[in-house]
């Protein structure tokens, strides 16, 4: 596979850039947020980092060593709002997909640390985790300059016309094999410059080994009469704030639409076959799965953020672990346990998280998946 870096890129009163979109199935236009509105939005974001590090009773240092993603921004107001309801973007993905409206699926910041859980994102297509029955796209804007060191976004040229496949599983191994005749771009990107981003468009990011911390705004872009599919993608966490009726058209106050709503003819076929779950841990229902093996393990039915903020759990919790001979390091246990922690609480709290799900894979290697055989699959 052949591999460039992106030299194409866009004036947004330069229309020529939908042509290259509908070609390419991703596009770099410049300067869609001026100085001062990115400037307001980092600090906005900041401001969030720091109340919500603050309610965890945590050290921001620490905080942002185990979240990465912050999700429902617009909700907060401010700058956030401003940009999912003023035409930064909304405009951008209707021009680029053809289309009269547009509705959010969900909008987030990801941020790529310069130092703590910094990972690659494995190739996926963003339909392939969207419980709706047909694409859409993504606007990807950077709040800083972002260069192939940083961790900047990879796409494979031109996959958007070759269909979606299952929800890939970035806690199991990455897809590595494409066409011999693919092309991989590498997209640097200049802050305030957004990426298009077709959601059937395979792309990844490679850990961040620069400077400084990546943080981009993502906001995810639905055709306003895409029809709600649970049950393709059981597990997003959109799923409970839709306000319809499975397979009818997705609708919710967290879910705001703008233009004109043109009906849509549902495809034939579904967009995928859903999604498959091996035995053992997955991105899906890592959560739920060692959630469950605490409970059981504490006999508690208390919640899982109850459960690990009690020292007694926790001290039972280390006890029965190395008491079953499945990890002999109690500190290695109890540092595993605050993680997870962090993990389960920023979320319930916040709906922030972890994008790499490194606490769960911690605990999973450490002692979870002793545990989880111990139980049996069934949890």
């Amino acid at each position: 596979m052949k591999t460039i870096i992106n030299e194409e890129k866009f004036d947004m009163d330069d229309k020529s850039w939908i042509d290259f979109y509908t070609s390419h199935g991703w596009v770099v236009i410049r300067n869609t947020l001026d100085v001062g509105v990115v400037d307001e939005s980092l600090a906005q974001w900041f401001d969030l980092k720091s109340k919500y590090a603050n309610e965890m009773n945590l050290p921001l240092e620490d905080y942002e060593q185990e979240v990465s993603q912050w999700r429902d921004l617009w909700v907060e107001g401010g700058v956030f709002e401003k940009l999912i309801f003023e035409p930064y973007l909304h405009s951008i993905a209707q021009n680029g997909m053809g289309w009269n409206g547009s509705r959010l699926l969900h909008d987030h910041i990801i941020c790529k640390p310069h130092k703590g859980s910094n990972k690659k994102i494995p190739w996926h297509q963003d339909s392939m985790f969207w419980p709706v029955d047909t694409h859409g796209c993504s606007t990807w804007t950077a709040f800083m300059n972002v260069t192939e060191a940083d961790g900047c976004l990879e796409v494979i040229d031109m996959s958007h016309l070759e269909g979606c496949e299952n929800p890939v599983d970035f806690m199991a191994k990455e897809r590595e094999e494409f066409p011999e005749n693919s092309l991989r771009v590498i997209l640097p990107i200049e802050s305030g410059s957004t990426i298009l981003l077709h959601s059937l468009t395979w792309h990844r990011s490679s850990p961040n080994l620069g400077e400084h911390d990546r943080p981009a705004h993502l906001a995810l872009w639905i055709h306003p009469d895409a029809k709600w599919r649970p049950d393709l993608v059981d597990w997003h966490p959109v799923n409970e704030h839709v306000e319809s009726e499975p397979k009818s058209r997705l609708e919710g106050k967290k879910f705001p639409h703008f233009g004109t709503i043109d009906n849509l003819v549902s495809p034939q076929n579904d967009i995928h076959s859903g999604t498959h779950r091996d035995s053992g841990i997955s991105m899906f229902d890592a959560s739920q799965i060692i959630g469950n093996q605490l409970s059981l393990i504490t006999n508690s039915d208390g919640g899982i953020t109850k459960i690990l903020s009690d020292q007694k759990a926790i001290d039972k919790i280390v006890q029965q672990t190395i008491n079953a001979q499945f990890c002999s390091d109690e500190n290695a246990i109890r540092v595993s346990l605050e993680r997870l922690r962090v993990s389960y609480l920023a979320y319930e709290l916040h709906k922030a998280r972890n994008v790499y799900n490194d606490a769960y894979a911690n605990w999973w290697s450490l002692a979870g998946e002793d545990w989880y055989n111990y139980f049996g699959v069934n949890l």
